[in-house]
């Protein structure tokens, strides 16, 4: 009896864990070249009423990411893009931007990094 409740329970786990897979998108390499304050700009996009995970990395030279900076956005059809947020003050260097979707698929669009004056 208990193998059988374990197996049910081990089923459930594995159905409700594969249903609720997000999707993952990367931007190109952003750029900061001096040091100094900046501002993501993020377009996104989704058929669907949701929320992403933005996060923003610098990227080492051996491509291994540090996260720097993550926000929390709502999208969906009738929310305006891009979204911009301020990500405090960077250092030169290479950045990537990733968005983590709730849903099975989302873009990020034109992605930039700007510095603020």
């Amino acid at each position: 009896m208990r193998k059988v409740i374990l197996l049910v329970l081990f089923a459930f786990f594995a159905l409700s864990t594969s249903a609720s897979a997000a999707y993952t998108a990367t931007s190109p390499d952003l750029y900061a070249y001096q040091s100094g304050p900046y501002k993501l700009s993020v377009g996104l996009w989704s058929s669907t009423n949701e929320t992403v995970q933005l996060t923003l990395y610098s990227k080492g030279p051996s491509g291994q990411l540090s996260p720097v900076y993550s926000t929390t956005v709502a999208i969906g059809p009738t929310v305006p893009s891009p979204v911009e947020k301020n990500v405090g003050y960077l250092a030169p260097g290479t950045y990537v931007v990733k968005g983590d979707f709730q849903g099975s698929y989302g873009s990020l669009g034109p992605v930039g990094l700007y510095q603020v004056y």
